[in-house]
């Protein structure tokens, strides 16, 4: 055996390991992807805004039955600000078409993978207040990489 990799046909300095293609969209374009998302729901009737989640009954039939009266769709995606109650989180754990997710947790791919969005007025509020606080958040004179040090806090249940 050749005492050089080079002699022997190898490479010297080859690749090390696998290569990582990870990036992360930046935040910008995030928030104008999910505004873009949002209204595409809306203009086509397929975002709905309740006042809240209280269900009578954690029977999951209760909630097929209630969203194929409301005609909600095939897929729904029921999205609220403070812990979900425990009626629908039992009645939606067992349902592939019923899917509950925090508003935090919002993002476009969620959105475009379900038919029908649900939102509550908690939900509203506080994606408005986000998505109206990153419109405001940069000006001309400043570049778009800042840190987040000017996040506000979360508004409060109570």
């Amino acid at each position: 055996m050749s005492p050089s990799p080079l002699l022997a046909g190898g490479i010297a300095h080859g690749p090390r390991g696998p290569t990582s293609y990870f990036y992360m969209v930046p935040m910008r374009v995030r928030v104008l992807g999910l505004k873009v998302a949002l209204t595409v729901k809306l203009m086509q009737d397929e975002l709905h805004v309740v006042d809240t989640l209280e269900m009578p009954s954690s029977d999951p039939q209760y909630l097929q039955d209630l969203a194929r009266f409301r005609h909600w769709g095939r897929s729904v995606l029921i999205v609220d600000v403070n812990e979900f109650p425990e009626n629908i989180s039992t009645a939606a754990e067992g349902l592939k078409s019923i899917t509950l997710i925090p508003a935090l947790g919002l993002n476009v791919h969620s959105l475009l993978k379900h038919q029908t969005l649900v939102l509550t007025l908690d939900a509203v509020a506080f994606l408005e207040q986000r998505l109206l606080w990153h419109d405001r958040r940069y000006s001309p004179l400043y570049p778009f990489s800042m840190p987040y040090r000017d996040l506000p806090e979360p508004p409060r249940a109570g």
